[in-house]
């Protein structure tokens, strides 16, 4: 498992914890602490990034990824420290937070997806109409309505492998044309909002890493983003009391729902929460990008106070 760290070698520790599945570790989070007194922590989870080996799916599961995350602390010598997760890493967090609540002092939530159902068909729910009769043609109508039941499946099917149609997800053309409509989908109101369409003609080939990434995506996809292996998708079952928290999302993020923030508000007593108007899911979005710089410092003031 890849990691690095930086800033202040003696500040409050800060672990961050990367997007996806699938994603890798990025340099907007570490921006949002410089000149904080914060020690922060990055990890590249199993198969993504700088992790190796690249795109691996066995022994791959969110236990898994919470246990790296655990055996880090233990390595570094971190008594306790505090998490920021976005998206993916949203979830991934808050699964850490439940299982080891005495070595976390707060969270910092970024775009949260929490992988429950209602989530996911709205997340896919734009494909068809952003596909379209020529994006389908060049994909083919099986892969084209096995991406669809990829995400709309329930808990049983999920769990019990069971109703997707046989088009290939392996293929490479579906990992083309996922990552395009999942940038789409980062856009401010998401894939439909602007006149863009999927356009078979202007897909590039993707690189390793971008396969790779498609791969792990799959493989928690499949597996009910870490349900079929234990861990309930959505909303912790109880409050989390961890010390200071927030979240933080646009109020225009078509890939994750922002009305969790105001629920999440809910299950971490006191979390300040910012619903950023006219903001996508995208880290570098310019209504977003600020407002996640401030809930930052905010967060770490708090933090240091507590």
């Amino acid at each position: 498992m890849w990691w690095c760290e930086g800033g202040d070698a003696r500040g409050v520790p800060v672990l961050i914890v990367h997007g996806g599945p699938g994603g890798a570790s990025r340099i907007e989070p570490a921006g949002w602490l410089a000149g904080l007194p914060v020690r922060w922590i990055a990890i590249d989870q199993r198969g993504c990034g700088r992790s190796t080996p690249l795109g691996e799916t066995a022994h791959n599961t969110l236990h898994d990824l919470l246990a790296d995350m655990e055996r880090l602390r233990e390595q570094l010598g971190i008594e306790r420290w505090a998490l920021t997760g976005g998206s993916w890493g949203a979830r991934v967090a808050l699964r850490y937070a439940a299982g080891w609540p005495q070595r976390v002092n707060g969270l910092l939530l970024r775009s949260p997806f929490l992988g429950g159902l209602a989530e996911t068909r709205r997340y896919i729910a734009p494909w068809p109409a952003w596909l379209g009769q020529e994006g389908e043609a060049w994909l083919g109508e099986e892969a084209a309505a096995a991406v669809l039941a990829l995400y709309q499946r329930s808990t049983e099917s999920l769990c019990a492998g069971t109703g997707l149609p046989p088009g290939s997800l392996e293929d490479e053309k579906v990992a083309r044309v996922w990552a395009a409509f999942d940038d789409a989908q980062s856009a401010p109101g998401g894939a439909l909002a602007g006149a863009k369409r999927c356009s078979p003609a202007t897909l590039k080939a993707l690189t390793e890493t971008q396969t790779a990434a498609w791969r792990v995506h799959l493989h928690f996809a499949r597996r009910g983003w870490g349900e079929c292996d234990g861990h309930p998708r959505g909303l912790p079952a109880a409050e989390l009391a961890l010390g200071p928290s927030g979240v933080v999302c646009g109020a225009d993020d078509a890939t994750c729902d922002p009305a969790l923030a105001n629920e999440l508000g809910r299950v971490l007593p006191g979390a300040r929460v910012r619903v950023v108007p006219s903001a996508g899911h995208r880290l570098g979005d310019p209504q977003l990008a600020p407002a996640l710089a401030d809930a930052a410092r905010e967060w770490i003031a708090a933090l240091l106070r507590k």
